[in-house]
């Protein structure tokens, strides 16, 4: 019976001290969370300073183990973030941050010193939230009610399925345009060869790592031209094949590796056929400008021809209907050019407007003419519906920075203005907007530009205006003061030419 009793009283007392010992703990914990809601700006905070505080605060033996463990609990229910530390051999742990919605004691002091307050902060929580907090809490409110707001509805996300798709749909080559893409695909692959990126073979070499793998690029490679009068140390000159003084430049210039031209396999008989048929002449339905029957047809290339005029004084309607004109006039820039120029007023009365009823004008602007050009397109008849940029490249295949051209920045494209009379029948969407092709002399477009109109209005007659001998093209007559004499073709044209300049001079005013 005795054996019994005493156990009876070991089992409260130990009872009664682990009750002191977790009413200990929560005191403590309540005092520790005090303590580093009153250092955050301090922080990090050692343990050793924690118990140091708590001793003053309390006048109490506060043991360290206890306040570890205070520590490791809150840690483990991501109120503070700790992290272990030996300081002159003794075991202890840093506080590191204090989760914001922790870092206050004063509701968890209150709510525990006075119970009755439970009821009131319950049914008004934010009593005690201090007034930033408030602010926060009120902000992210609204977030959220405005990203709820702005979520789009199940009528909305069906709506842009729906748009999607038709999108989608309308994005897709149609029979009739992959037809067309496939009637103007370059014959036996594309005739162009690729630059190699590493310029020259012997850095092909380098950069690749193998002496035999410069004779399996098959990309196109330059080559130095190293003179006696040339410093290599200067670098590239800036104008490479451009440069007019090539002779006495101490820069390093280059010139193209080993043949430009694609070895042809002749064996293909459609090649042969087909190289054949696209050179068939075809005169016919030439006045008219060939706008109503050749588009569509099978592509025909008619002789080039051309007659040197000065266009102020050229009649135009000797000439007849073409479906496409281009214009490089020589626009007064106020710059020294080696060419002569026109002026505004010449400009504007050119007999444009005789050459077509119906049709496209590209016209090449730059400059101050970017304005003119679009009044000179107003003046003649026709409505601006697009501009193709040419992005000037050098013989290094690398964008231009030191152009000749431009007032307060080298002007690196030119830009060629496309006006519309009427409703011509031409092919759309066949080609982008933007040419990237090498500069070459003075005023000399991109012969890429001849490819575009050509697909646009294919089989149709042309004209381009101040022209030069390196513009005459298949299809095309060339008008300038530049190009050698009256070169004609077409019978009715060669008639009509004759009766109204019987001395074949059209470098000066025609006699009334």
């Amino acid at each position: 019976m005795k054996k019994n009793s005493f156990a009876i009283l070991m089992y409260k007392s130990v009872a009664d001290s682990n009750a002191s010992s977790r009413s200990d703990h929560s005191e403590y914990e309540r005092d520790v969370l005090c303590i580093l809601h009153e250092s955050l700006p301090n922080l990090p905070i050692t343990s050793a300073d924690l118990i140091d505080q708590l001793r003053k605060n309390l006048n109490a033996d506060v043991s360290s183990s206890d306040i570890h463990k205070i520590l490791e609990k809150l840690a483990a229910q991501d109120i503070v973030k700790i992290k272990e530390v030996t300081e002159n051999g003794v075991f202890g742990y840093t506080v590191l941050s204090v989760t914001e919605s922790h870092s206050s004691c004063q509701s968890q002091s209150d709510d525990t010193e006075n119970p009755e307050s439970v009821e009131t902060s319950a049914s008004d929580p934010n009593d005690h939230v201090p007034p930033e907090k408030q602010a926060k809490i009120e902000k992210k409110n609204t977030e959220d009610i405005m990203s709820l707001i702005s979520m789009p509805t199940i009528r909305e996300k069906e709506s842009k399925k729906v748009g999607e798709q038709i999108l989608d749909l309308l994005s897709k080559q149609t029979s009739k345009e992959k037809s067309l893409a496939e009637r103007f695909r370059s014959q036996g692959g594309a005739q162009v060869m690729e630059f190699c990126p590493h310029g020259t073979r012997v850095d092909c070499v380098k950069l690749n790592g193998g002496p035999g793998f410069a004779e399996k690029c098959k990309k196109l490679h330059f080559k130095k031209i190293i003179q006696s009068h040339t410093d290599e140390s200067l670098g590239d000159c800036s104008f490479l094949n451009t440069c007019f003084h090539m002779d006495t430049c101490k820069y390093v210039h280059y010139e193209v590796d080993g043949p430009t031209a694609q070895p042809k396999e002749t064996n293909d008989p459609d090649s042969l056929n087909n190289s054949a048929s696209s050179k068939t002449l075809n005169l016919d339905n030439k006045n008219n400008g060939g706008t109503s029957s050749n588009v569509g047809s099978e592509l025909t290339l008619y002789p080039p021809q051309w007659i040197q005029c000065d266009l102020r004084y050229l009649d135009m309607t000797v000439l007849g209907k073409f479906a496409v004109i281009m214009a490089d006039p020589p626009w007064d820039i106020h710059m020294e050019l080696p060419y002569g120029t026109m002026s505004d007023d010449e400009m504007r009365q050119l007999g444009i407007p005789a050459l077509q009823d119906e049709g496209l004008l590209f016209l090449w602007v730059t400059g101050r003419a970017m304005e003119l050009g679009r009044e000179c397109l107003q003046l003649w008849g026709y409505e601006r519906v697009d501009e193709i940029i040419w992005v000037k490249t050098n013989q290094l295949q690398r964008i231009i920075r030191t152009g000749r051209t431009g007032h307060w920045l080298n002007h690196g494209k030119e830009h060629c203005l496309v006006g519309m009379k009427g409703n011509p029948r031409i092919n759309r969407g066949l080609d982008s907007d933007v040419i990237v092709a090498e500069v070459r002399a003075t005023s000399h477009k991109p012969d890429e530009i001849y490819g575009i109109i050509e697909r646009m209005s294919p089989g149709t007659r042309k004209i381009e205006l101040f022209g030069r001998p390196h513009n005459v093209q298949p299809n095309w007559i060339t008008l300038g003061n530049q190009v050698d004499g009256v070169h004609l073709i077409d019978p009715q044209l060669i008639k009509a030419f004759k009766k109204r300049y019987p001395d074949g001079n059209s470098m000066k005013p025609a006699k009334p």
